[in-house]
């Protein structure tokens, strides 16, 4: 991964950071994993706050996946929507963002978060 690449962490991976090194996240996460897991917000360099286009591309993700009789829950489509808008790599513990890169090719996602550094 390239220096200073924009990294997104969902919060499956803020979990187990937090549990493996209890520092600071090396990147962003959304409001939404800081509603989900309320310590993200001591740990994240920067919270990004999704914005409208950001719902409407997760509606968008997520009536595409209905067709498919696979929808996800809400906030992992407004965060993986968060990510593409942004251009940022996404890293995550939860492998059912695969489905939502099969209808987005746009996500990119780390499952590891050894690919973090």
């Amino acid at each position: 991964m390239g220096a200073g690449e924009d990294l997104l962490y969902d919060t499956s991976a803020v979990i187990e950071l937090v549990a493996r090194r209890r520092r600071p996240v090396p990147g962003a996460v959304t409001a939404l994993t800081v509603v989900e897991y309320p310590p993200a917000a001591a740990y994240a360099v920067r919270v990004i706050y999704p914005r409208r286009i950001d719902y409407e591309h997760a509606a968008f993700l997520q009536a595409l996946l209905r067709r498919r009789g696979s929808p996800l829950p809400a906030a992992d489509l407004v965060i993986a929507a968060v990510a593409v808008n942004r251009g940022m790599k996404l890293i995550t513990l939860d492998k059912h963002f695969r489905v939502i890169e099969e209808v987005e090719p746009r996500l990119r996602v780390a499952y590891s978060l050894d690919e973090d550094s």
